[in-house]
C-alpha cells in the first residue's frame, strides 16, 4: 500500500466528511481561565517544601471512619 494523494485543504475535507455524514462541528474556543485561588486544595505532604513523591501521601482523615 502507498500514498497516491494528499488532501490538506480544509474546505475539501469538510465537504467529503459532510457527504459521508461524518463531519462534526468544531468545539467553540474558550479563553484560558485564571488559576484557582487555592481554596479547596489538598496538600499531600503538609509542611514539606520538597516532597518526596515516591512515598505515600499523608492523610489527615480516616476514609473508613463512620460519619
Amino acid at each position: 500500500m502507498r500514498i497516491v494523494s494528499l488532501i490538506d485543504e480544509r474546505e475539501v475535507i469538510e465537504r467529503i466528511l459532510r457527504h459521508l455524514g461524518l463531519w462534526e462541528e468544531p468545539v467553540p474556543f474558550h479563553p484560558a481561565r485564571a488559576p484557582p485561588d487555592g481554596e479547596g486544595t489538598v496538600e499531600l505532604f503538609p509542611g514539606d517544601p520538597f516532597p518526596d513523591y515516591s512515598r505515600e501521601p499523608v492523610m489527615d482523615y480516616d476514609l473508613c471512619a463512620d460519619a
